[in-house]
């Protein structure tokens, strides 16, 4: 009976009959039928929400504050114990590799463009990639006067990766051998990413006058293996060749929403603008309505077209009437309406509606349970953007640190397993912030006592702090306190009588004698 409807799904999800199910039409297909060949509509309308504002602004921005914030950090992690090294070794290299990282990283010459510093490229591209559905960074070399590293990172907007003549969102063409480019990205016959298709301006870009052009980029060096273009994005299905926008999947709910806000916006508007009209009983050759809003605010120059304004008083021209003078508006509904919205589209998204919104009525319990539930898909997010991002950039200025000499790595260009060990490195971000910073430290430290989790652990987790380094920095400034008191101590075991004390003592013996 392989196939009856009457068995398990064929009677419930995949029936053709129940009077529910009948006028439920699907054509679903391939990823790249139901996701790529839709990314320029996606992108255009994803984009134009986010420039709108509203929820469509704040969800991207809040997830890339969560995830980015002021910076994710590196912090490296040879692996001493493969390569051989004593822990003193060990930490003094890792403390030289973070130096000449900062010198690359915290100035604008690591950006092509020559105007963001290392951090500030990781929030354009994670924003980008939340509201474009993908980005991608060029690797480049290019000297500077002020470094003496001379590797860049350009940033691609996801427009930018197209395929080659095409035209609106027809966007796979098929290529000798059975290869294929889908919207940019070129597959070989067995799926595999060889090469990015990089127009060579903006497609969109409506102020650019020459003719457009693609430059084929290989994904990867022939020779070294390493990637030439990373491709950052998020993916939903297996064979899924470009990212989707972070709100794709709301997109036709927030544009209802905007309307509704922006109508009962518009309604209340009105009904706060009460006009008194005087209507004339004959005609007196005043036309009426003339003047009665200031020129600067006017909206329009249609004589047909009359603007209302609060507190005002208009002449009605001769046979004219009005029947809606005052209009009221009362939609006690509104609240609950868009306090749901918000829960849908949060969870949708998915970020809880408190802190999408930014609005906190509840009690610590449940604060802090939004806060953590919203930084569960925050981790997510970081250590997807670390693989796909940071860590490829961090192999590629370590490749070049070691090449120059800057960083002595033995082995390094020598066997892969080495190159891994000298490469290690855990990415530290902002941590979740803190509904009640009391309550939460003394649970750390329990947590330390009950050996739930080590110091280190907690000390990166509240503040993205390296518990290392803060011993060594109490350790200077308790050197430093000790040395303070001491000094105050001397000075006060030398410090000679004060005169007042003389004196009394001169008049006590005096007295006595």
């Amino acid at each position: 009976r392989s196939g009856s409807p009457r068995m398990s799904y064929g009677i419930h999800g995949a029936s053709q009959t129940l009077n529910s199910m009948v006028g439920w039409i699907v054509n679903g297909g391939a990823a790249e039928d139901d996701i790529d060949e839709h990314g320029s509509t996606l992108r255009q309308r994803s984009r134009d929400l986010f420039d709108g504002g509203g929820l469509a602004r704040s969800g991207p921005l809040t997830l890339t504050t969560g995830v980015v914030g002021w910076g994710i950090h590196p912090r490296p992690q040879i692996d001493g114990d493969f390569l051989g090294m004593t822990e003193d070794a060990r930490e003094e290299t890792e403390r030289t590799i973070l130096r000449e990282w900062k010198l690359w990283a915290e100035n604008h010459f690591c950006d092509a463009e020559r105007h963001k510093n290392f951090y500030e490229l990781q929030e354009l591209a994670f924003l980008s990639m939340l509201v474009s559905g993908d980005v991608f960074a060029l690797f480049g070399m290019k000297p500077n006067n002020r470094t003496p590293y001379q590797l860049t990172v350009r940033l691609l907007e996801a427009d930018r990766i197209s395929t080659p003549d095409s035209s609106g969102d027809s966007e796979i063409k098929n290529l000798d051998g059975g290869g294929r480019i889908i919207d940019g990205v070129e597959i070989d016959k067995e799926g595999a990413v060889v090469r990015y298709h990089v127009a060579s301006h903006h497609p969109l870009a409506g102020s650019v006058t020459e003719s457009l052009t693609w430059q084929p980029i290989e994904a990867y060096g022939k020779d070294t293996g390493e990637p030439n273009i990373l491709h950052i994005m998020v993916s939903e299905r297996p064979e899924q060749r470009r990212g989707v926008p972070f709100i794709a999947a709301e997109i036709e709910l927030l544009k209802q929403f905007d309307r509704y806000l922006k109508s009962e916006l518009t309604a209340n508007l009105v009904a706060s603008m009460f006009s008194v009209f005087l209507e004339s009983t004959e005609d007196d050759g005043v036309s009426g309505l003339e003047d009665v809003v200031n020129e600067d605010d006017r909206v329009t120059d249609d004589d047909y077209h009359y603007e209302l304004g609060p507190g005002v008083v208009l002449d009605l021209p001769f046979g004219k009437k009005v029947h809606e003078v005052n209009p009221t508006r009362n939609n006690t509904t509104f609240d609950k309406y868009v306090s749901a919205m918000e829960t849908i589209i949060g969870s949708s998204m998915p970020i809880p509606k408190e802190v999408l919104v930014k609005k906190y009525e509840s009690n610590y319990t449940a604060a802090r349970a939004a806060l953590l539930d919203f930084w569960r898909p925050v981790r997510v997010y970081r250590t997807r953007f670390n693989a796909s991002f940071n860590q490829p950039i961090y192999e590629q200025f370590m490749a070049e640190a070691v090449a120059t000499g800057r960083i002595d790595a033995p082995g390094f260009f020598d066997d892969p397993m080495i190159r891994q060990a000298w490469c290690g490195c855990a990415w530290m971000g902002a941590s979740m912030g803190h509904v009640d910073p009391l309550k939460e430290v003394n649970a750390a430290a329990m947590r330390i006592a009950q050996n739930i989790t080590t110091q280190e652990q907690e000390a990166s987790e509240y503040n993205g702090n390296d518990w290392a380094a803060n011993i060594r920095q109490r350790r200077r400034e308790l050197e430093a306190l000790q040395e303070f008191a001491d000094l105050v101590n001397k000075a006060s075991k030398n410090k000679p009588p004060a005169p007042d004390d003389e004196e009394d003592e001169t008049e006590e013996q005096e007295d006595e004698e």
